[in-house]
């Protein structure tokens, strides 16, 4: 019976200690990782550079290898190329290594911020260093390396030259439910119990983190008897939306209160909070595996960037005729910008070099076919390529056009490509031909076809991107159909960038951000073990009783026995 008791006692001591070791382990890591920050910064020795290798340090599945090879090639260079599966864990190395250790690196506005102010990263003159990318970079997009402030003086525009951008939203399957398409315009969706554990979400603090706080900002106010938290936050919301002047203000105010609110904690606490109660809604969290499970079917919705999402739109459409959709809800997001910087004691010669190479709009537009995501370089080249690949434009004369192929490597049939002029529709014929400055109507090399057999969308206007000041090509994207939705994943409209925001480096908050994100992946409701921790109690009890009295009967047989 003791025996029983002690081994009840002993469960329940471990059930309490599992609760209350989350907090403080997640708190010893961030004060051990600020250590060995400091501890590396003394420490670092620049490491003896062979000017004839580049090191690359990457995210994963983010670039075109065959690029590589032909860099290599080029400039007869070796290069090392590492990946990574998070921004936290190549910051995490990088600050453990020798200066001089990778030669370029690629990662996010916010980490980029981070690692510039902790003087990690050289200074970047893209005019002179790297004129290519200067030339066909999107001055749309460029400019907002300008706005992302690193002290009084500088900017992200002065050490980084931007990779790709794009949005944070849902990619779903449009035929999921009778009412998917009007949930995914809310952030509510990813907390209706009707859709639980069909949905993942990334294992990123902070594109997690964004969806936590809007959807507080969106709900919050709608809750009765709120806490002292929730309260502040409120507060901290109002104000956030009296100093703004477009929805987008507002939308960035709310992402930099934890930035700019005294009362922070309260802000991180909430969000806390909506992220613990989505966590029991989920099938799970992933990096980067969301992508292909979606068109596998393991999940029916998936917190997305755009890139992935044209993927697995792309892919599954493809491979299973399953119809994937991506959508940036209402409420708000995240818009980021991914871009190449200079760590300390790089190999300046041959990384600047690689940034132009990449940025060669024949390279740009293989790349993002490659990877799916869309490249800060704003070229003809890169606008054919959507032209071709999500519908037709305007006839050019510069541009390359090609007549119907059969792709030997997919093994698929490929159509010929398609041409508005003078506001009639035209389609190359000539088959495995390629031409350029031949007008369509021409008939040894275009035909006519009619309009309604194309099943065209609304034409789409990408002049934002595209256009520069010496220009005069209308670049406007008449889409497919059925190609709509990737068009608007890949290059979001005007419409849903103003609902964007940059989720900035939360500068001095980051570790309280951090202490937070891990007290969330080691929070599990102790539900399921107080119902284990009762059933073993009982059978332990029952156990122990059983034996007693098992125990007392045979005593009293042996004394009867003895008695005879």
């Amino acid at each position: 019976m003791k025996n029983s008791l002690k081994t009840c006692a002993f469960i329940l001591s471990i059930c309490a200690l599992l609760t209350a070791n989350a907090s403080y382990k997640y708190s010893n890591d961030v004060a051990n990782r600020s250590n060995i920050e400091s501890k590396a910064k003394l420490t670092k020795k620049a490491t003896n550079k062979n000017t004839n290798e580049l090191v690359i340090y990457n995210c994963a599945d983010y670039i075109d290898n065959e690029l590589i090879e032909e860099f290599e090639k080029e400039y007869n260079c070796v290069v090392k190329y590492y990946e990574y599966d998070t921004n936290e864990t190549m910051y995490n190395k990088l600050i453990l290594q020798p200066e001089g250790t990778y030669d370029l690196i690629c990662t996010s506005e916010y980490m980029l911020q981070k690692m510039v102010r902790a003087g990690l990263v050289e200074p970047l003159n893209v005019k002179d260093e790297c004129p290519v990318y200067a030339q066909y970079a999107s001055k749309e997009v460029s400019k907002k390396l300008d706005t992302m402030s690193i002290d009084d003086s500088s900017t992200l525009a002065d050490y980084v030259a931007g990779y790709m951008w794009g949005t944070l939203g849902i990619i779903y399957d449009s035929n999921y439910g009778d009412t998917i398409k009007e949930d995914v315009k809310s952030w509510d969706i990813f907390w209706n119990s009707k859709y639980k554990n069909v949905i993942s979400i990334k294992n990123s603090m902070r594109d997690t983190f964004v969806v936590g706080l809007m959807h507080a900002y969106q709900n919050i106010e709608k809750k009765e008897n709120l806490t002292d938290d929730e309260s502040e936050f409120v507060a901290s919301v109002n104000r956030a939306k009296e100093s703004a002047n477009s929805e987008q203000e507002v939308i960035q105010n709310i992402f930099d209160m934890v930035i700019n609110e005294e009362k922070y904690n309260s802000i991180v606490e909430v969000v806390k909070e909506e992220l613990i109660s989505l966590k029991q809604n989920i099938f799970g969290f992933e990096v980067d595996s969301g992508k292909n499970d979606i068109i596998t079917g393991k999940i029916k919705m998936n917190l997305a960037w755009s890139g992935d999402a044209v993927f697995s739109i792309s892919t599954a459409l493809d491979e299973t005729d399953k119809v994937l959709e991506y959508y940036v809800p209402d409420d708000g997001s995240n818009v980021w910008y991914d871009g190449w910087c200079l760590p300390n004691g790089s190999n300046r010669d041959l990384a600047t070099k690689f940034i132009d190479f990449l940025s060669i709009p024949e390279n740009a537009s293989r790349n993002m076919e490659y990877i799916g995501y869309t490249p800060f370089i704003s070229c003809d080249e890169v606008f054919d390529y959507a032209s071709r690949t999500y519908g037709l434009s305007e006839y050019n004369e510069d541009t390359t056009y090609y007549g119907p192929y059969h792709e030997e490597e997919e093994d698929y049939d490929v159509d010929g490509n398609y041409v508005v002029y003078n506001g009639k529709y035209y389609q190359a014929f000539v088959t495995d031909d390629e031409f350029s400055n031949i007008l369509p109507t021409d008939t040894t090399h275009w035909v006519e076809v009619n309009a309604e057999g194309l099943s065209l969308s609304d034409p789409y206007d990408l002049n934002f991107f595209f256009k520069n000041d010496e220009s005069t090509r209308d670049y406007t994207i008449y889409p497919f159909e059925e190609m709509q939705n990737s068009l608007e994943t890949q290059y979001p409209s005007s419409e849903v960038l103003d609902r964007c925001a940059v989720m900035k480096d939360f500068e001095a908050r980051n570790d309280d951000v951090i202490i937070m994100w891990g007290q969330l992946r080691a929070y599990t409701s102790m539900t399921v073990y107080y119902v284990i921790l009762v059933t073993v109690a009982f059978a332990a009890i029952t156990f122990g009783v059983v034996t007693f009295i098992q125990k007392r009967k045979s005593i009293r047989n042996r004394s009867k026995s003895l008695k005879n």
